[in-house]
């Protein structure tokens, strides 16, 4: 990359078939490709609809709004898409701890055949084994049973103990702070 190249220089490479600029998703289809084998998904067919599935996602988000760089929310569609379906399979309800054990479950390959599902090729519920299969990150709150302590500082008290020095240096009478 040259100075000042910010990553997306492939907006400038015209589009072969239409002798024009490509597409949004003609620039990020391959990395979502990959981006999507690195995740688990090998089958073609697989790839193929779930790779659809983000296309038509993206091109809604680029119709709403703006952004900088078709990749980053192509790639955020692809964890929007995944944590759509755990939400559906498993009825998380917007739990975030539970989402990202499930996520890492189905990541970590304890749960055969989770693409096929996940592309919508497969029918019945995986539910049940990705609960049986997900180890929550966090236990569940304790009740803590210990007492309560002061805090004392390094510098509580600081002032009585001085002032009480300086009178026995000064009018030799006894202290009246706790402290020596």
């Amino acid at each position: 990359m040259t100075e000042g190249d910010t990553g997306s220089s492939l907006t400038t490479v015209p589009h072969p078939e239409l002798g024009g600029e490509p597409s949004d998703w003609d620039l990020v289809a391959g990395r979502v490709t990959e981006y999507l084998r690195a995740l688990g998904v090998s089958s073609a067919r697989e790839l193929q609809s779930l790779s659809e599935q983000v296309r038509h996602r993206l091109q809604t988000r680029l119709a709403a709004a703006e952004v900088e760089d078709p990749l980053v929310v192509a790639i955020e569609e692809v964890w929007g898409l995944l944590d759509d379906w755990l939400d559906r399979e498993l009825g998380l309800a917007g739990d975030r701890d539970s989402l990202h054990a499930t996520r890492a479950t189905v990541l970590g390959g304890a749960v055969p055949n989770w693409t096929a599902r996940f592309a919508g090729f497969t029918e019945g519920d995986l539910g049940g084994a990705i609960r049986a299969a997900t180890v929550m990150a966090v236990p569940e709150p304790a009740a803590l049973d210990m007492e309560p302590s002061p805090i004392l500082l390094c510098c509580y008290g600081v002032r009585q103990r001085i002032a009480a020095r300086l009178r026995r240096l000064v009018g030799g009478r006894a202290s009246t702070s706790p402290h020596p």
